[in-house]
């Protein structure tokens, strides 16, 4: 046994545990050996021993194993009655059998009481026992019943309901979710995270059909992933270019004048930080031009900044833009300042 185990403790203890579920070992009051091992074949992984442990159980105990591994690593009790619609008078005793043959353990949770793999290779080798259009129905389920379970809760496990939902056929739900987590990832500053979502919500997007409700969504997805990457890359950055023009196209497709001048002010900080002010100068006249058509005076005073650095050709722009800055408190008192009021200018 160590030889095939090379040392490994868990392979150890599943080698033992399958060894007594074929019948070679048997527990009464010690331990004994009713056949010789060298008759039996055992598969030389760990991955092995767990799948054919796991085919060996009954139908109705290895599917609510199957489930577990799909809800995850630990799965809360009414989270598991959620999901099987098995009487507790049936799915306690199955749940005691998964414990008794050590695939899980419970222990106590905030919620009450939930059911964690005793390995995390067990959860991978249950839930790689699945056919992929059972997976997938299974994780829209257990989204389903987190929302179920915690209708007035939701943002509280929005990483848990993107994660299966993503997984699932349910696209629009994916969308949904991961955009949400992303935009609550860049509330704590975690912009790594907060890319990686909304990166995820505007792919899995480009696979629903072409409209202007999906365009609406993608603009949103866009200009939140643009300050996550300003964050982390910087504005000079091809990544912050990449993402602000193709927010401009999507501005431009909906003709959303309030949005497209942030886009235009987003790029003109990308070109002016990056010491292009041929182009910054450029943005900075299309924003001008983008402002005196909302007569927005912040938006006034945003484009007026961004023309403002004193070089020859645009230094007459100084006074314009002190006029407007003396209603700078005004503005930002009563919320009347866009996001964009940071970029430099």
């Amino acid at each position: 046994m160590i030889e095939r185990t090379g040392g490994n403790p868990f392979f150890i203890e599943e080698i033992v545990q399958s060894l007594f579920d074929d019948g070679a070992l048997m527990r009464n009051g010690a331990v004994k050996i009713m056949r010789s091992l060298a008759q039996l074949r055992l598969p030389s992984t760990v991955q092995g021993i767990l799948a054919a442990r796991i085919d060996r159980l009954f139908a109705e105990q290895k599917d609510s194993l199957q489930t577990l591994s799909v809800i995850g690593r630990e799965s809360p009790l009414g989270l598991i009655r959620q999901m099987t619609f098995t009487p507790d008078a049936q799915l306690e005793p199955m749940l005691a059998h998964l414990r008794a043959a050590e695939f899980i353990y419970q222990q106590a949770a905030a919620t009450g009481v939930e059911y964690v793999f005793k390995h995390a290779l067990t959860q991978e080798v249950a839930y790689n026992s699945l056919l992929i259009e059972r997976r997938k129905q299974l994780h829209e389920r257990v989204g389903q019943a987190f929302e179920s379970l915690f209708g007035d809760q939701l943002d509280d496990h929005l990483t848990q309901l993107a994660h299966h939902y993503s997984h699932s056929d349910n696209l629009d739900k994916a969308i949904e979710y991961l955009g949400r987590v992303g935009q609550q990832a860049l509330q704590r500053s975690a912009h790594s995270d907060a890319i990686g979502n909304l990166t995820s919500a505007i792919d899995l997007l480009q696979k629903l059909p072409d409209s202007p409700e999906r365009t609406e969504r993608e603009l949103s997805l866009q200009l939140a992933l643009t300050p996550a990457l300003t964050a982390l890359e910087g504005y000079a950055a091809p990544e912050v270019e990449r993402a602000f023009t193709r927010a401009r196209e999507l501005c431009e497709r909906l003709g959303d004048p309030p949005k497209l001048f942030t886009v235009t002010h987003g790029l003109h900080a990308v070109y002016y930080l990056r010491g292009d002010l041929a182009m910054g100068n450029e943005f900075a006249q299309q924003c001008m031009r983008q402002a005196q058509g909302t007569h927005d005076p912040s938006l006034l005073m945003l484009a007026h900044t961004a023309l403002g650095p004193p070089r020859p050709p645009w230094a007459g722009r100084w006074l314009q833009c002190k006029i407007l800055n003396r209603r700078f408190p005004f503005l930002i008192l009563n919320g009347k300042l866009p996001p964009m009021a940071a970029m430099p200018g």
